[in-house]
């Protein structure tokens, strides 16, 4: 190991405060202990390893893709991502749409949804209730949207933001990003990147009246 001078790495102040203690002795001074990882405080990270490897144990054990993907709401793309796919190692956030693509690539769109609601105080959609769709382009022009009173200033910041989309009572909504919704349609955006949850009861009818209107 490498000893260093105190004097030339200390601070004045702080070195005559060290002299009190330990003037010409040899003393180690241990690395900060690193920070959690994501995913350890709330150990999520473990619940989302331990249901990725039932996906796979389900995977193996002879259940189609479809299968599973009805039984833990995910969409047979995501499935196939997790089955089919290499070691997960999870992208760095960023409330972007190359940042949920990365997500999404590795099966783990789930996971930016969960990052940017809790960014914003916001409640994940509960996973058992709704059926949530890879990261798509939605035609604008299905999603409803409150009023049409100009919008803010500074929603343009977020223009490379995809859509959090809620389809229920046979309605696409977006609960959480209203003025940035106004801001695409006033923009004249005829389509934007979203992920689509639906109504686990609407779900087949979502599909099948809606998925060809849908792009990756």
């Amino acid at each position: 190991m490498k000893y260093e001078n105190a004097k030339n790495i200390l601070p004045e102040k702080l070195l005559k405060e060290v002299q009190k203690y330990a003037e010409g002795k040899v003393i180690y001074i241990p690395k900060q202990e690193s920070a959690k990882g994501w995913g350890e405080a709330s150990g999520y990270r473990d619940r989302l390893n331990k249901r990725n490897t039932m996906i796979c144990n389900r995977y193996s054990a002879g259940h189609s893709i479809m299968e599973i993907a009805e039984e833990f709401y995910l969409s047979p793309e995501t499935i196939k991502k997790l089955v089919y796919g290499k070691k997960v190692n999870l992208p760095m956030f960023s409330p972007t749409i190359t940042s949920a693509e990365n997500y999404a690539s590795q099966g783990l769109g789930e996971e930016w949804v969960r990052t940017y609601l809790s960014s914003m105080d916001e409640d994940v959609p509960d996973y058992s209730e709704y059926f949530m769709s890879e990261l798509v382009r939605i035609p604008l022009r299905l999603i409803s949207k409150n009023n049409d009173e100009p919008v803010d200033s500074g929603a343009e910041d977020f223009s490379d933001l995809p859509l959090i989309v809620i389809y229920e009572n046979h309605t696409f909504s977006v609960p959480y990003q209203q003025e940035y919704l106004k801001y695409l349609k006033q923009e004249k955006r005829n389509s934007h990147y979203a992920f689509v949850f639906a109504r686990n009861e609407e779900y087949r009818f979502f599909w099948n009246n809606f998925g060809k209107n849908f792009q990756r």
